[in-house]
C-alpha cells in the first residue's frame, strides 16, 4: 500500500510539473505575441499591459492593457483580452493547430472592461458631415427628434453619457456529430444595451482546415437567435428627443414611429401593423426584443431573395417576442426595385447568351421501340393532394407566388413541399388555405 502512494504521489508532482511547464510556456509564448504586436504598433500606438496570466480553466490572457494613439491625446483601456478554449488541452492545442492550418474545434476571444471616453481626442470631435446620410436607412433612429438628423458624440453626452464601459465575446464551436458551425456573440454597453447572437449554419461536412472554412463553406442557415436588450438608452433618447422636439414623450414616441413605417415606405419596405406595433411597444417599455428562426431545412440565405416575403417567414420559420410577449402578426411586404435603388445596388444583368453553331449535321436518334409514356401536370383539389404524397406539384398562394417541387406530406391542413434550388434543398410548409391552384404531375 505504501509503494502505490508514493506511486500516486509521484505521478501527481508529475502532473503538477507538466501542468506548470506547459503553462510556462503559454506564459511565455503569449508575453512574447504581445511584445512583438506591442513594437509593430510603435508608429502608430503606445500599447502597454500589466501581465498575462494562464487559467487552468483553458484560458489565456492579457491585463490591464492601455492603448494610447499617437495623433490623439487620448487612451483606450481594456481590463484584460482572453483567448478562451474548452479546457486546457485545447489551450495547449491551438498554437500548434494554427500553425497547420487546423481548425480548432471551439475558440472564443473576449474583451473585459473595455472604457473610451465620449470627451477624449478618439471619439470627441464629430466628423465634419457626420449627419449626412448615404441610403434613406441611415438614421433612422433619429427621426422625429427636432433638429437632431443623427445622434453622434455631443448627443450622447447630452443625454448624459461620458464614457463607453462594456464587455462582449465572439466565438464559435464546431458540432462534427451534427455537422453544424455553432456562432455566437455577446456583448453589453453599461446603461446602454446588451446583444446576444447565436447562428447555427448547417455544413455538408465539418471543415478541416481555415482555408476549407473559407473557400469550401456553402452557408445553410439551421437556427438564429437575436436578443436585444435595453439597459437604459431607450428612456434616455425618449426623453431627450421629446425635449428637442419640443412634445410629451408619447406624442414624440408615436411621430418617430410614423416617420420611420414612412421612410421604409418610400423605400420599398413595408412593414405590417403587428412589426410597427412591437418597435412602439419595444421603445415605450425597453426590457428585450427577441426574434428567433428556426427553418423546417436548412436554407441558404442567398436564396431568400427568390421567394415572397409571406414565404420567406415561413421558410425560416421566424418568431418575434417583445418582453415574452408574442408577436402575431409578422407582416413585411418590399418593392425590390425601390429597395435596390434605395442601397444604390445595380439590379444583377442577365449573362448574355452566345448564339449555338452546329458544325455538322444532327445524328438521328434510332427509332424508339416501345412506346413512351408522358407525365403532364394535372389540376387537382387541395383537399385530394394527399393521395400523391411524394410526385412533383405546381401550385401558387394566395399571395401570386409559384413554386414546384416534391410533395413531402400533407397533415392538419398543412401541405409540405421540397424546393430545389441551386444551393441545395428546402422545405416549405404552406396552410391549404394559402393556396388558390395545384398541378401535379403523372
Amino acid at each position: 500500500m505504501r509503494k502505490l502512494l508514493n506511486i500516486a504521489i509521484v505521478i501527481l508532482i508529475v502532473a503538477i510539473l507538466l501542468g506548470a511547464g506547459a503553462g510556462g510556456y503559454l506564459w511565455y509564448s503569449t508575453k512574447q505575441e504581445v511584445d512583438r504586436i506591442a513594437t509593430m504598433a510603435k508608429p502608430f500606438a503606445d500599447i502597454s499591459y500589466g501581465g498575462i496570466d494562464v487559467s487552468p480553466t483553458g484560458s489565456v490572457g492579457v491585463n490591464r492593457l492601455r492603448i494610447r494613439p499617437n495623433l490623439v491625446n487620448d487612451s483606450i483601456s481594456i481590463g484584460a483580452i482572453r483567448l478562451n478554449t474548452p479546457n486546457f488541452l485545447a489551450l495547449l492545442d491551438v498554437r500548434w493547430q494554427l500553425s497547420q492550418n487546423q481548425l480548432p474545434k471551439s475558440l472564443a476571444l473576449s474583451f473585459q472592461d473595455f472604457e473610451l471616453s465620449l470627451s477624449g481626442g478618439i471619439l470627441g470631435g464629430d466628423p465634419a458631415g457626420r449627419a449626412q446620410a448615404n441610403s434613406p436607412f441611415d438614421h433612422l433612429d433619429a427621426l422625429g427628434c427636432g433638429p437632431i438628423t443623427a445622434f453622434g458624440v455631443a448627443e450622447w453626452r447630452e443625454m448624459g453619457y461620458d464614457r463607453f464601459v462594456g464587455n462582449m465575446e465572439i466565438g464559435y464551436r464546431v458540432d462534427s456529430k451534427n455537422n453544424v458551425l455553432e456562432l455566437r456573440m455577446d456583448s453589453n454597453m453599461r446603461d446602454w444595451a446588451t446583444l446576444n447572437l447565436e447562428i447555427d449554419l448547417a455544413l455538408a461536412k465539418p471543415p478541416e482546415s481555415l482555408a476549407e472554412l473559407a473557400l469550401s463553406l456553402t452557408p445553410k442557415l439551421a437556427k438564429l437567435n437575436f436578443v436585444l436588450r435595453d439597459d437604459g438608452f431607450n428612456q434616455r433618447r425618449n426623453v431627450y428627443c421629446a425635449a428637442k422636439a419640443g412634445k410629451p414623450v408619447p406624442e414624440y414616441l408615436a411621430d418617430h414611429v410614423q416617420r420611420v413605417a414612412e421612410r421604409l415606405r418610400a423605400s420599398g419596405v413595408v412593414l405590417g401593423p403587428g412589426l410597427i406595433a412591437a418597435y412602439q411597444r419595444y421603445l415605450i417599455e425597453g426590457g428585450a426584443l427577441a426574434i428567433t428562426a428556426m427553418p423546417p431545412a436548412p436554407i441558404d440565405p442567398a436564396e431568400l431573395h427568390e421567394y415572397a416575403p409571406a414565404d420567406i417567414v415561413k421558410l425560416l420559420g421566424l418568431r418575434m417576442k417583445v418582453n415574452e410577449a408574442a408577436v402575431d402578426d409578422l407582416t413585411v411586404d418590399w418593392d425590390a426595385a425601390k429597395f435596390a435603388t434605395a442601397l444604390n445596388v445595380e439590379p444583377e444583368q442577365e449573362p448574355e447568351q452566345e448564339p449555338e453553331t452546329t458544325s455538322a449535321a444532327p445524328v438521328p436518334s434510332p427509332p424508339v421501340v416501345a412506346e413512351r409514356i408522358y407525365q403532364t401536370y394535372h389540376p387537382t383539389p387541395v383537399g385530394e393532394v394527399g393521395q400523391h404524397v411524394g410526385k412533383i406539384v405546381k401550385l401558387r398562394t394566395t399571395t401570386g407566388t409559384q413554386y414546384r417541387g416534391r410533395l413531402d406530406g400533407v397533415a392538419e391542413g398543412v401541405i409540405r413541399v421540397t424546393l430545389r434550388k441551386s444551393g441545395g434543398s428546402a422545405m416549405l410548409s404552406l396552410r391549404a388555405s394559402e393556396i388558390t391552384a395545384l398541378e401535379v404531375l403523372y
